[in-house]
Order: C-alpha cells, then sequence, then structure tokens
C-alpha cells in the first residue's frame, strides 16, 4: 500500500447509476411536475483508485442505493378524473362521489422490503455462481426500538449516521448523533416557601453503535487516528424505524422495515392506528467481484405496504302495511220466470307508492308478503307487481245469487276480502357502519446496467399483491375511528406479518400487471354501492357504454349477455380470464368499461352536466301511499 494510504479519509464521490426516470421532470419551467406521492429508487456507486484495491484479483466498488418511502395516490389519468370521463359514465351521483373519494386519496406506507442485487453484465456471459459479485458488507444492519427505554417517555426528535469505511476497505462503522428529550421537571414555589425551579433530561451529542460500552481519556493525533483507522467517508440519511436486514455474503441482499411502534399507552391515549413510514432511506453497500468481471450490474427492487378502509354498507330498513277492501255484491236480477241465479266476481288492487328517499327492499321477502286475509269467498288474493318503488297487492272473490221457487225465498251471498301486506323498505342511501381494511403492496424497480435498459415491467409503481384484514380490530379503523395505542402496534404486527406472507401467496400478481383500478378492493366497494337488481347504474353487460363487440362476444359464450356490472365489478381479473377465455388485456379492458374508463372523454358542456341532465330525467311524481283502485264486477 502506497503512502497515498495514510492519507485524510476521503468523502465518497458518488456518481449516480439510474434513478426512477418517472420522477423526473422532463420539462423544466412549466409548472407540471411528476405525481408527488410516489416511492422512488436511485442507485449511486463509486469504485475506489487502485491505492485502496487491496484485495487481491478482487475489484472493490462502493453503492449507495437511496429509496424514498411515502404513500401512493393514484395518477389522476389512469382513473378518469382529469378529463371527467367517469362522471358521464355513472347515473347515481352517489356512487360517482364515492369513487371520486377512493381515487383521490392518499394512502399511507406502512411497511417496506427492499432488495438490492449485484451482478455481472452481458459483457460476462460466462461467469459461474462462485464467482458472482457479493455483499462484503451494508449498513445500516439492523434498528430496533426496545420498550424499556421507551417506556421513559423519550423522543427522538433525529438520527443522523455517518458510516466510515476502514482501512480495510471492506468494513464499515457507525457514528449516530443523537437529539433524544427524556422529559421535564417544573417545581412552583410554596406560599411563603422557597423558589420553584425547573430541570431538563435528555441526551444531546454522538453515539459510537458498539458491542460494548466504554469510557477511556487519551490524548492523541485525531488526524493521524483518522489516516491510520478509515479510508472513505459519507453520510447517510435514515428514518428512525425498526428495521433488519438479510443475506449478507451473497450477491443480493434484503431490508425489511416497519414504522416504529407507539410507545405510551393509557387509557386516554388514541390513535387511528399504525404510525406511517415517510421520507427518505439511504443505504451502504460494500461490493466485491472479481477482477475478469468487467461489468457489474445493480437491480434494486422496492415494495411498499398500504391499507385502505372499505366500507360496509348498512341499509336503515322498515316496514309498513298496505290493506285491500274488496267487496263483491250480489244482486236480484227478477224479471224472469226462470231460474235467475247468478255468480258475481268482484276484484280489486291498492298500490303502495315508496316515501321519498326509501326504496322496496326486494332481498327481503320479495318485498312484501301477505300478512293476513280474511272474508267470504274469496277465490285468490296475491301480490302482482314488486318493484323498488311500488308494490300492487290484488285480490278476487265471489257472490252468489239464489233464485227458489216459490214459496222458497231467494237469497245473496255477499263476496269480501279484507287483506293487509306487509312491505318492507330500506333507505336508498345506505350509512357505513364499518370498516374492513385491504392490505395491498406497490413494488417499483430499476435495473442498472451499461448495457441493459431499465425493466419496464418493474419501472413504474405497480400492485402486486393485496388481502382483506378481516381481523375484528380492524373494523375500528377507518374514518376518525380511534383505538388504543395497544391495538396499534397490535395491527402494526399484523401487517409485518401480511407483508412477510405475501411473497408466498397463490394470489400474488405478476409484476407491472395490475394497476390501481384493476384491484378487487376497488371493484368491491364500487360493486357494494350499485344493488344488484333495480338500481340505475347496475345495467347489464351489453348495454354498457363503450364496451367492444369482442368482449361482449367473449362474455356471452362464457355466461351471457345479461350478466350485470356489478358482477363484472366483483370479480378478479385472473377470474374474468379463466370465466371468458380472455387474454390478460382483454379482462383489464372489460373491468375498466364496467368502470366507466373507457371510450373518448365527454365534450364541452357535457363534462358539466348532472346525471339528471345527462339522462333526461323526468321529475319524480309525488309520493302517495295509494293511488288506485278497482272493484269490477263480471256477471
Amino acid at each position: 500500500m502506497s503512502i497515498n494510504s495514510f492519507s485524510l479519509p476521503v468523502d465518497i464521490p458518488w456518481k449516480k447509476v439510474c434513478v426512477s426516470e418517472d420522477m423526473i421532470d422532463p420539462k423544466v419551467c412549466d409548472r407540471d411536475f411528476p405525481l408527488r406521492w410516489r416511492s422512488s429508487l436511485a442507485v449511486f456507486s463509486h469504485e475506489p483508485s487502485e491505492d485502496y484495491q487491496i484485495h487481491e484479483g478482487m475489484k472493490l466498488t462502493y453503492l449507495k442505493v437511496v429509496a424514498t418511502i411515502t404513500g401512493f395516490q393514484p395518477e389522476p389519468e389512469e382513473v378518469g378524473i382529469k378529463d371527467r370521463s367517469v362522471d358521464v359514465s355513472w347515473s347515481d351521483p352517489a356512487v360517482i362521489k364515492n369513487y371520486k373519494e377512493i381515487v383521490n386519496n392518499f394512502y399511507g406506507c406502512y411497511g417496506a422490503i427492499l432488495e438490492v442485487s449485484v451482478g455481472p453484465g452481458k459483457q460476462d456471459p460466462d461467469v459461474k455462481l462462485k464467482d458472482f459479485p457479493y455483499f462484503a458488507d451494508f449498513a445500516p444492519k439492523k434498528r430496533e426500538i426496545y420498550e424499556t427505554v421507551s417506556a421513559t417517555g423519550e423522543m427522538m426528535s433525529r438520527s443522523l449516521e455517518n458510516v466510515n469505511v476502514r482501512k480495510g476497505t471492506t468494513s464499515a462503522g457507525s457514528h449516530e448523533m443523537l437529539d433524544v428529550f427524556g422529559g421535564a421537571e417544573v417545581s412552583a414555589a410554596a406560599a411563603g416557601g422557597a423558589g420553584g425551579g425547573a430541570g431538563f433530561d435528555g441526551q444531546w451529542g454522538s453515539k459510537d453503535m458498539n458491542q460494548q460500552q466504554y469510557s477511556n481519556i487519551r490524548t492523541s493525533d485525531q488526524a493521524r487516528e483518522m489516516r491510520e483507522s478509515f479510508s472513505h467517508t459519507t453520510h447517510l440519511t435514515q428514518m428512525y424505524h425498526e428495521l433488519t436486514s438479510y443475506h449478507l455474503g451473497t450477491n443480493r441482499s434484503v431490508f425489511f422495515m416497519l414504522p416504529r411502534p407507539h410507545i405510551i399507552d393509557s387509557e386516554s391515549t388514541f390513535t387511528n392506528g399504525p404510525r406511517r413510514l415517510e421520507g427518505i432511506q439511504e443505504f451502504f453497500l460494500v461490493v466485491l467481484r472479481p477482477e475478469s468481471v468487467k461489468e457489474l450490474c445493480m437491480e434494486a427492487y422496492l415494495e411498499t405496504a398500504h391499507v385502505v378502509s372499505e366500507p360496509q354498507f348498512e341499509y336503515e330498513t322498515k316496514t309498513d302495511t298496505l290493506e285491500l277492501v274488496v267487496i263483491a255484491r250480489c244482486q236480484d236480477p227478477s224479471g224472469s220466470w226462470g231460474n235467475d241465479s247468478q255468480t258475481f266476481v268482484a276484484d280489486g288492487s291498492e298500490t303502495y307508492h315508496v316515501p321519498e328517499g326509501w326504496e322496496v327492499d326486494l332481498d327481503r321477502n320479495g318485498g312484501a308478503e301477505i300478512a293476513s286475509q280474511s272474508g267470504d269467498r274469496i277465490n285468490e288474493v296475491r301480490i302482482t307487481e314488486r318493484e323498488r318503488d311500488h308494490i300492487t297487492l290484488w285480490g278476487q272473490c265471489t257472490a252468489r245469487f239464489y233464485d227458489r221457487q216459490w214459496p222458497e225465498t231467494n237469497y245473496c251471498e255477499q263476496g269480501r276480502i279484507n287483506a293487509q301486506a306487509t312491505i318492507y323498505l330500506r333507505k336508498k342511501a345506505p350509512t357505513i357502519s364499518g370498516y374492513s381494511q385491504n392490505l395491498w403492496l406497490t413494488g417499483r424497480g430499476i435495473c442498472c446496467c451499461k448495457t441493459q435498459s431499465q425493466m419496464s415491467a418493474f419501472s413504474k409503481p405497480h400492485i402486486t399483491w393485496e388481502k382483506k384484514m378481516d381481523s375484528e380490530l380492524t373494523k375500528k379503523v377507518g374514518k376518525n375511528g380511534k383505538i388504543s395505542t395497544q391495538d396499534a402496534n397490535t395491527l402494526r404486527a399484523e401487517i409485518g406479518r401480511l407483508i412477510v406472507q405475501s411473497k408466498n401467496d397463490p394470489d400474488r400478481y405478476e409484476a407491472g400487471n395490475i394497476q390501481f383500478v384493476d384491484t378487487q378492493f376497488l371493484g368491491r366497494i364500487m360493486g357494494s354501492l350499485i344493488q344488484e337488481d333495480g338500481h340505475a347504474d347496475n345495467q347489464i353487460v351489453a348495454n354498457l357504454k363503450n364496451i367492444s363487440n369482442s368482449l361482449l362476444g367473449k362474455v356471452a359464450k362464457g355466461a351471457s349477455r345479461n350478466v350485470s356490472r356489478r358482477k363484472i365489478l366483483t370479480t378478479s381479473i385472473e377470474e374474468l380470464k379463466d370465466r371468458f377465455n380472455m387474454t390478460h388485456e382483454e379482462a383489464v379492458k372489460l373491468r375498466r368499461t364496467a368502470l366507466g374508463l373507457s371510450g373518448p372523454a365527454p365534450k364541452g358542456a357535457d363534462r358539466w352536466k348532472s346525471p339528471d341532465e345527462r339522462n333526461k330525467k323526468t321529475k319524480p311524481r309525488k309520493t302517495r301511499k295509494t293511488i288506485s283502485r278497482s272493484n269490477r264486477q263480471k256477471k
């Protein structure tokens, strides 16, 4: 090693290798920036000079992977908001409002996994596994939060870590800056007594992360010590969270991150779920490769976990009654010497019109049932019309005139119906009774090779996995929901367990295939807003706007042209492919057509018309409970 090796440590001059290209602003000063709330990745590298290449037959490279971890917000163009195309695809304003709320939300990040791998490039096609590049060291390796420390009420406001590479060039040592407030104590002066005082407890300064703690007072030449101990130095930005790393010594590394838990729990302390992960996380990696490997390729892949609250809708219900009275009267025809015995038939109906804001609940006993009937000579009583806006009760009875020979007296038998039906009603607009939580992962990656472009399937964020969280605890979390900090930490642990489990789930999506609008939770939410029967937006597939003949033909062949819109929305992309023998692209197009995202955007004033104006609906007539009664008698 030359004398230059004992110069002052070099601050690593990082050089950017690659970055998430969709986060680059291609045109400056047009005030049109990339999406704000998206994760991103960047990879920097540095190959030390020959003075620091001290490993015989090996080439040393330093890498820095920078992950921006944040929540997720869908693209306006993807969800049909920017051009208002979705506005003209639904008739019910409540459905449009709920859809916009879902796709405009910001979904925080509650966990992340970063995978980094290195390997030879295309210039080295025949490299054996034993000669692959590998990670000799990386930092950080582990971060934990211990309850015995957190229970004191300490609060850490920042974490700044220096990473120094020793003269051996493959070992990293960390030096952490502390800014810890441990609490304050204030005492007031008693009447006629001594004065009060105040005191503060905390730690400020720096701390070396060693296995042992020791105190040592010495006099040294700091510059000489740094020359002899360190070769390179750099700074890493860290979020204060839980972190665990894996697979040192291989050509890939895994970093698993979860937000720090809530550290104080009392009866009066409540939260709305776990903390979020937000900010920049940097990783320093030391790579060694044989000198025979000319090109070093790097891949970084980041998955972030998000939670969406799926509302559980509940309809307010009530019952009402409809009464029917039908009378069949017999008449003495007289005027004839023969037998004038006759039968008279009478029928009648009553129609119930629902009050404003309500509808007939056809899912309960068909919306109505006959509660009682009494009378004389009843032929039949039945419900003849069952619609969302009305119920019709009909009945028929018979009267009989008996013409008897003298000296017997003629007489009549009257017919009569007294019937009552129970009408089952529910509110048109449901109320939210609670929430179920859906955990979903977004993934994105970059590939950094001189001879290989970035992988398109990984470059932009995509949905990799989703799971409905059915725990009773999750029902308490939602809009303005409050749970104890202990429950929030339990939910955080559950999220971590599901993230780990997701890798082997058979329902995991192929990278790049599923976007936000294609998810099952969005389809379920939209499907729950339209009723199976009678809702204006739950038309059959054949009546969907802008559906192509080819898609309609496959649906008709696999099931029927009468498949409902709701059925398409609540069926997964994979099931649509299998049931209707579709390609992935066709199944995605069918689902997006059901969401109203196919076809051209509305033009001009049509963009601003209300659903009623677009559909040219007439003003509903005034509600009446009973609109008609007919008593017809037949000979």
